[in-house]
């Protein structure tokens, strides 16, 4: 009988997102008659949604360390380093594969002391722009640069996120695969009974359509730019609402703007939503707005259940959203070119190009984004990485 390949996967935290469905599907879903496989990963924020329910509903059982966090404490971190350094030592795997900055710094570096052969680590977005100072932003590319020295293999989700690294020159093109996010979309798409469960359930009127936005309510992902939007929207229809599918730190100051701003009547808080099946069955167009990304979650599952997505040009997501075929992209970061576009689709929602919008989006998602793609794809790297 063949030995098992060990895989110990390590993420910062199973908070709501693609990295923590990513890591989870990897670990669920990877051949056992070939891998054996390891999830460790952190707690979340306090001021986050956790993912560990979906990890229940594929019966995955990660280890938490609460040493695991995605703010930089050192203290904390140097403890975490070592449990996850006496982990590796112990179950001696072939492969260390990091998930996310945080996981991806003490992960290979523990890889590192602790003689694994093999480091693979994903980049699921970029933390270099948007997120911190400038000063910080040059330390952490360094740290980067370094630990790129000591990782066998790093995985770009998008052609435009490998360019973004050798950009930023983290490391050689060589060493950079591209590997397309996959998702389980049995878990999002809609069927005919859940239509207007959610209008029903917000008090939204039945007769309404919705531009929606899902997603944490954290600075990166630029909500003022949402509300700026629906503002204009709301200016001059009535019957448009704009619901917003999350949660996070900016909940209360972003409420508080919709107030001051007299929109509480069409911009609709829901909170965190487990089952996006109804959200998705209601809404008609779904907006990111975000100053970075990496290949978002939220955009995919929409064109997956034949929504209209409209976005700002950021990350990855002119490798599949192609614009006035399957979605639109924006350069520019300001309400007006969305209200423009919003406005046109307003008066020909049901025209021939809106349906061949909507078709093509869900063919692109369906095609492109199936994790059984994803997972043949990485079973593959994983194999070959130990061949070579």
């Amino acid at each position: 009988m063949q030995k098992k390949i060990k895989i110990v996967r390590i993420i910062t935290r199973l908070n709501i997102g693609g990295p923590a469905i990513h890591t989870i599907l990897l670990t669920s879903k990877i051949d056992n008659t070939k891998f054996q496989s390891y999830l460790l990963t952190g707690e979340v924020e306090k001021t986050e949604s956790d993912m560990m329910y979906l990890a229940d509903k594929y019966n995955v059982k990660p280890t938490v360390f609460p040493e695991i966090s995605r703010e930089i404490r050192p203290l904390r971190d140097i403890r975490a380093f070592f449990k996850i350094y006496k982990v590796l030592r112990t179950v001696k795997p072939d492969i260390v594969h990091t998930h996310t900055a945080k996981a991806g710094t003490i992960g290979r570096l523990a890889a590192f002391f602790a003689g694994v052969p093999i480091t693979i680590h994903t980049f699921h977005g970029n933390i270099f722009k948007g997120y911190f100072s400038k000063r910080k932003t040059k330390i952490l590319l360094l740290i980067e640069r370094i630990l790129a020295k000591v990782t066998t293999i790093i995985i770009a989700i998008s052609n435009q996120q490998k360019k973004e690294l050798i950009d930023l020159k983290i490391t050689d093109c060589e060493k950079i695969k591209v590997i397309h996010l996959g998702f389980d979309f049995n878990n999002v798409l809609p069927k005919p009974y859940h239509k207007n469960k959610f209008k029903e359930k917000y008090n939204l009127p039945i007769n309404s359509k919705l531009i929606g936005i899902i997603g944490r309510l954290v600075p990166i992902k630029n909500h003022k730019l949402f509300i700026d939007i629906a503002e204009q929207i709301i200016s001059k229809y009535h019957n448009i609402y704009f619901p917003i599918i999350g949660d996070g730190e900016l909940r209360n100051s972003l409420e508080q703007k919709v107030k001051e701003r007299n929109l509480q009547n069409r911009i609709a808080f829901t909170g965190f939503i487990r089952d996006l099946k109804p959200v998705y069955a209601d809404l008609d167009i779904v907006l990111l707005t975000s100053i970075n990304e990496g290949t978002p979650v939220a955009l995919i599952e929409a064109m997956a259940c034949g929504k209209i997505v409209m976005s700002t040009k950021v990350g990855g997501i002119e490798d599949f959203v192609i614009n006035g075929e399957n979605g639109f992209v924006f350069d520019i970061m300001s309400p007006e070119s969305f209200v423009e576009k919003i406005t046109d689709w307003i008066q020909y929602s049901t025209s021939e190009k809106y349906i061949n919008i909507k078709k093509n989006a869900k063919n692109t998602a369906l095609q492109v984004f199936d994790y059984k793609r994803l997972i043949s794809d990485i079973e593959n790297l994983y194999e070959s990485s130990i061949n070579i």
